[in-house]
């Protein structure tokens, strides 16, 4: 089963860049308070260090990357 896609149904790209350096950010910020804290690197603080700073504030970066992407995609509607 295919479907065709209409004007109205195209296909939205949402690159994820924005998402990546707002996770590594996150990551990197908190893994360094972590480390002024304890003063060693073990399994436990890289996996805090990326579920409490990486990954909410990623999804600020994946919410940027939506709106872009959306921005993009109503744009080049217009000029069709």
């Amino acid at each position: 089963m295919s479907e065709k896609l209409t004007g109205e149904e195209e296909c939205v790209n949402i690159t994820y860049y924005f998402t990546v350096i707002f996770t590594a950010i996150g990551t990197v910020l908190v893994f360094y308070f972590l480390y002024q804290k304890v003063g060693r690197v073990d399994l436990f603080i890289i996996l805090l260090s990326t579920s409490a700073g990486g990954i909410p504030i990623g999804f600020i970066g994946a919410f940027i990357d939506y709106k872009v992407s959306a921005y993009k995609f109503e744009k080049r509607s217009y000029e069709q």
